[in-house]
């Protein structure tokens, strides 16, 4: 299907599916740069086959030729993605700004999800060397077709809830679109010594931490601590499973280990080649493990686990996620690694760089964009 074009915005065609197999992923890939990989084609073939349902692909085109693309997620209130559903994000803001709990963002839902189905960096994806008022033209058409087909389908909101800071051309998109733009999260990512080596990262940290951080690497090596890394594959799976609902239980969130089996399943399906485990073992044994993606020659860390048990005091979590994440990195020659959200303190502290946030939902009632300027930076 191709949508006409909206009022106020440049002509070029948008083409919409419902199906990835109707987009040509290539060059739909080809669109999406730096920290986007979430919104790239291993993890839409994900997405999309557990998604209730059938997400929307749109692409911006001019002479039959892609320069822009977004995808989006209609999100049911019930959604288990609930850290990608407005209604709950918002309901966070609201609590962290106000220390008081609301129960208005729930009727930001049933919404339309934007950008990549990931708590990480919500992207559109645009053709580099396009001028900067094409791309804006394109990607403002992308937008302005996803809210009509937001609002189409009944739908109350419309969100990009993961946009990075220093992404302009889709703030400045959105801003013009009368967003509301609300105060995000911080995601995180390491650099990686172009040099390939170990002391160029050490160097970073003043001298007590690199001792520390050196400390850190010979107690593992001492305890014997190896790593692999290696694909994705279905006896891999039964065995890192349960590693990921201890780290669950440790941090008292209860855990469905039969989703968590379903999700990796679904990843060794879909996600192909990009999509590989390293693993830590102790005396042999499996002890930790951690599923990273590589695409545009950026390692993207996604989940992860630990026997608990096994590693006692060991800094394994370290050894793993961060000193030979980055070792893996440099061999193969890849530019950074990207660890999301969260965990603040611990990623700082292991020389990842700070990428500030936003927030932007657009509500279909009056009342609710009130309740949202209320909230607004």
């Amino acid at each position: 299907m191709t949508a006409a074009p909206a009022e106020g915005t440049a002509a070029w065609d948008v083409a919409v599916h419902r199906d990835l197999a109707d987009v040509g992923t290539e060059r739909w890939d080809a669109l999406f740069g730096p920290r986007g990989f979430y919104a790239t084609s291993p993890w839409l073939r994900h997405a999309q086959a557990t998604a209730a349902t059938p997400p929307y692909y749109f692409t911006a085109l001019r002479d039959g030729e892609p320069s822009a693309a977004l995808p989006a997620y209609p999100l049911e209130a019930d959604t288990p993605y609930v850290f990608c559903a407005p209604g709950r994000v918002v309901a966070s803001i609201h609590e962290r700004l106000t220390g008081q709990t609301a129960d208005w963002p729930g009727a930001l839902m049933p919404a339309l999800a934007c950008g990549g189905r990931n708590p990480s960096h919500t992207k559109a994806g645009v053709r580099a060397g396009l001028p900067p008022e094409e791309q804006h033209a394109a990607v403002s058409r992308l937008v302005a077709t996803a809210e009509d087909e937001a609002w189409r389908a009944g739908l109350e909101a419309v969100s990009f809830l993961y946009v990075d800071e220093d992404d302009t051309l889709l703030r400045r998109v959105l801003e013009s679109r009368r967003y509301t733009v609300l105060p995000g999260q911080t995601a995180y990512s390491l650099e990686v010594p172009a040099d390939g080596d170990f002391g160029t990262y050490l160097a970073r940290f003043p001298s007590r931490h690199r001792v520390k951080i050196r400390k850190e690497v010979r107690v593992l090596a001492e305890a014997g601590v190896t790593y692999r890394t290696q694909p994705l594959t279905g006896e891999l799976i039964e065995r890192i499973a349960p590693l990921e609902t201890a780290l669950y239980a440790k941090h008292g969130t209860p855990a469905d280990a039969a989703a968590f089996l379903a999700v990796l399943r679904s990843v060794a399906a879909h996600a192909g080649a990009a999509a590989r485990v390293t693993t830590a073992h102790l005396d042999g044994e499996l002890a930790g493990f951690v599923l990273t993606f590589t695409h545009g020659g950026q390692l993207y860390a996604r989940q992860g686990g630990f026997d608990y048990a096994a590693k006692g005091r060991l800094p394994l979590y370290f050894g793993l996620v961060y000193y030979e994440l980055l070792r893996l990195a440099m061999a193969e020659g890849l530019t950074h690694i990207h660890y999301s959200t969260g965990s603040d303190a611990v990623k700082l502290s292991r020389g990842c760089t700070p990428v500030r946030q936003f927030a932007y939902v657009k509500a279909r009632r009056e009342d609710l964009t009130r309740r949202l300027a209320e909230l607004a930076v």
